[in-house]
């Protein structure tokens, strides 16, 4: 598929630029039955064709020759060919363009176009569904939603599920997200989106997620975004406010660019297995900021309010070393007092570039080696030149009053979010 090869030969040039892969080895996993490549030396790689497109430019559709979906509260009217409503329940079943306007009052938009390519142009477009997900991509070869520009959009679900249709599976928990894909997702179009997931997470793609431009306000009573394949977000603007992760990949996480206001009971970005920052600015308050088993920042601006790590790199991947790279980018991290560490590692810590700035108890703790190679650190208002390695999560650590007088404060507890 045209769209995949894109999204994943991106990870994948973006990964191959942060690191210098050798004595590689296969493995998988936690999460996923996608094949990774993996280093002794702690970097992993999606598996993937490199040698396909990566130029191509940023989606772009038109809504010439679409079929009109005309939202009427409780009933709707469709204008071409490829879709069939029954009741408040539209289905699209052949591949195309769809243009959907109104307002829905208790229904939602169903996907089941085996192999085909569907677009859903939201414009407009307000679709709230009791009893299951607003959107829900059952069939398709790709799928993209996309919102036209200047338009207001919201996608809201209820806060339980009837599954007792052909589409639907209680036991495989499917669908289990507001906007709810089985098949690669694309996302993208200049205009804004609400999503309040009620039930579970607030966007699921059960395969790769690409998101690129949007105005995206999400709440969620577990996850904000999660792609269970790659998930990349190469722009836009996000306020997330989610119980659990906000920002979750159940393989690898690439974000190029955007604005970020993260709120999470858990990690605000996650990754299983590598997740990668390029640029963009973020404001994150949260259990963890970042937590994947490789995390590489090569540059934006963050500032980070975590009650118990700032960033992490936990063991998810069996046969790789966990990792914290940082060679760019200019880093904040603030932490209560207690057992918590700015930058914790089960592996290695490497900071290359960059200018870290760590108001902790406990500012590292790393289990394998760590460095100061290059760029500026800073660690309670002093500057350091090497790691100080704080065993025991910071019982007997430095102390120092936060900034914004957080003087022992505790940013909002989180954690207890369900994964999903």
């Amino acid at each position: 598929m045209k769209k995949q090869y894109k999204i994943t030969a991106i990870i994948v040039s973006l990964v191959l630029m942060a690191f210098v892969l050798t004595s590689c080895t296969l493995t998988k996993s936690a999460s996923s039955n996608e094949t990774t490549t993996a280093s002794s030396s702690g970097e992993s790689v999606s598996g993937a064709d490199i040698d396909t497109l990566i130029n191509e430019n940023d989606v772009s559709v038109t809504t010439e020759g679409a079929t009109a979906i005309v939202l009427n509260g409780n009933s709707v009217q469709i204008n071409g060919s490829g879709a069939a409503a029954d009741g408040t329940t539209v289905t699209v079943t052949s591949g195309g363009t769809y243009e959907i306007s109104g307002t829905l009052s208790d229904g939602r938009i169903i996907v089941n176009a085996d192999g085909e390519e569907v677009t859903l142009i939201l414009n407009n477009a307000n679709i709230t569904c009791s009893y299951s997900s607003a959107i829900y991509i059952y069939e398709a070869k790709s799928a993209t939603v996309y919102l036209a520009d200047g338009s207001q959009n919201t996608l809201s679900d209820g806060s339980s599920y009837s599954y007792n249709d052909s589409y639907s599976s209680e036991a495989d928990e499917e669908p289990n997200a507001c906007l709810y894909s089985k098949d690669d997702l694309v996302i993208a179009g200049s205009g804004k989106l609400n999503v309040n997931g009620n039930l579970n997470n607030g966007i699921t793609s059960k395969d790769t997620l690409l998101i690129e431009n949007v105005t995206l306000t999400v709440k969620a009573v577990n996850t904000g975004i999660k792609g269970k394949d790659d998930l990349v977000i190469k722009s836009g603007v996000y306020n997330l406010d989610c119980d659990g992760d906000t920002i979750h990949g159940d393989n690898s996480t690439t974000i190029l660019d955007g604005t970020f206001s993260l709120t999470s009971g858990d990690d605000a970005i996650h990754a299983e297995n590598t997740l990668t920052i390029q640029g963009g600015t973020y404001s994150i308050t949260a259990h963890e900021g970042l937590e994947a088993t490789i995390i590489v920042i090569n540059g934006g601006k963050l500032e980070i309010n975590a009650s118990d790590d700032g960033i992490n790199a936990a063991q998810k991947i069996d046969g790789v070393t966990p990792t914290v790279k940082i060679n760019g980018g200019d880093i904040t991290i603030n932490m209560g007092q207690g057992d918590t560490d700015g930058i914790d590692a089960n592996g290695n810590i490497e900071i290359n570039g960059g200018t870290v700035n760590i108001n902790a108890q406990s500012p590292f703790d790393y289990d394998g080696t760590g460095a100061i190679n290059g760029g500026t650190v800073y660690v309670n208002g002093s500057e350091v030149t090497s790691l100080s390695n704080q065993f025991a999560g910071g019982m007997g650590g430095m102390g120092g009053q936060m900034p914004g007088g957080m003087q022992g404060g505790q940013p909002p507890q989180g954690g207890s979010g369900p994964r999903g």
